[in-house]
């Protein structure tokens, strides 16, 4: 834009040296046309540069690490006039290391569906935001130019890498009480005692504790119970170790969907020690526990999950995996 009103003043300068050595009336039209040229060239592109109505869209909103992350800023407009040129500033943010970077985008002979595209080479994992945070649009001639509305932000996830792993061994836990088989009492130590309601088989009270209580009492059977898986992580250190654990986290994780196994996946929040926890069940839980994981900062130093009971008192046993780059740690809670 500077070069084009550089040329305008000069072509405009000789314009007004030619009338001292010429005073024809053509010499004064030909000034007065170029003296309101740039008025004329705004007034005819002016709806177009006021109707520009800017989009940002993510081209893929997940990516695995190691791609591309890609963007594209699209100018919509209902009035079919070309504009000289486009200018925007982007700025990308990862949400996991704080980490922002900017980039200026420009493009000549814009016309109405213009895509500005913005591609990004990934090396880690993270919530990628971009934002417009300035677009500026010329007139045809490109002499004025006027600020456009920034669109809203669009974000691109960098998805972990995950393996084919077997699903975790949950082991059986006694503890779960069934009502004893019709036709069969409870046999050894298989069962619990309970007082006698309305309904109960007769073949499942105890008749000799009944008597000595002088009260029904009835035996119920014990079943072995699985424990709810729950994957444990630290959500900080190196990035490059921090990969390979969300790694591992995606492919437990989803070993067990494949097995139909609810689960839980929890870590601390670096900052604020807060504890994130998250049931996943099918593919929509993960992909919200996965926003969150790749959402939340990853300090080389912060909070971790073990400072603080991983079972809170009162809550149901659970079957924790803790994982580590190295190897992953098990254990019933």
């Amino acid at each position: 834009m500077f070069f084009r009103r550089l040329v305008y003043l000069l072509v405009l300068l000789a314009a007004l040296l030619i009338q001292l050595f010429d005073v024809g009336y053509l010499v004064h039209y030909l000034f007065l046309l170029i003296l309101i040229l740039p008025l004329a060239g705004l007034a005819l592109s002016l709806p177009a540069m006021l109707g520009c109505r800017p989009r940002l869209l993510p081209r893929n909103p997940q990516v695995r690490r190691g791609s591309r992350a890609s963007w594209s800023l699209i100018l919509d407009n209902r009035f079919p006039l070309p504009l000289a040129r486009i200018s925007c500033r982007f700025q990308v943010r990862d949400a996991m290391t704080g980490e922002t970077r900017s980039f200026r985008k420009s493009e000549a002979e814009v016309f109405p569906g213009l895509v500005l595209p913005l591609h990004l080479a990934t090396r880690h994992c993270g919530r990628l935001e971009c934002r417009v945070r300035r677009i500026w649009v010329c007139d045809c001639l490109g002499l004025f130019a006027l600020p456009v509305r920034c669109p809203l932000p669009a974000s691109v996830l960098v998805g972990p890498v995950p393996a084919q792993v077997p699903a975790p061994a949950v082991p059986e836990q006694r503890g779960a009480v069934l009502p004893a088989p019709i036709g069969r009492a409870p046999t050894g130590e298989d069962y619990d005692l309970r007082d006698y309601q309305p309904g109960d088989s007769v073949r499942s009270i105890h008749w000799k504790l009944s008597a000595k209580r002088d009260q029904l009492i009835v035996r119920e059977l014990l079943a072995a119970r699985r424990p709810l898986p729950v994957l444990v992580f630290d959500h900080l250190g190196p990035l490059e170790e921090l990969d390979g654990i969300i790694d591992r986290v995606a492919s437990l994780s989803l070993a067990l969907q494949r097995r139909g196994q609810p689960h839980e996946i929890r870590w601390a929040h670096p900052l604020s020690g807060r504890t994130r926890r998250f049931a996943v069940e099918d593919s929509p839980g993960w992909q919200q526990c996965l926003t969150a994981i790749l959402s939340d900062p990853a300090p080389d130093q912060g909070h971790s999950l073990l400072e603080q009971p991983i079972r809170p008192a009162g809550e149901e046993p659970i079957f924790s995996i803790y994982i580590r780059r190295e190897e992953d740690r098990h254990g019933n809670l």
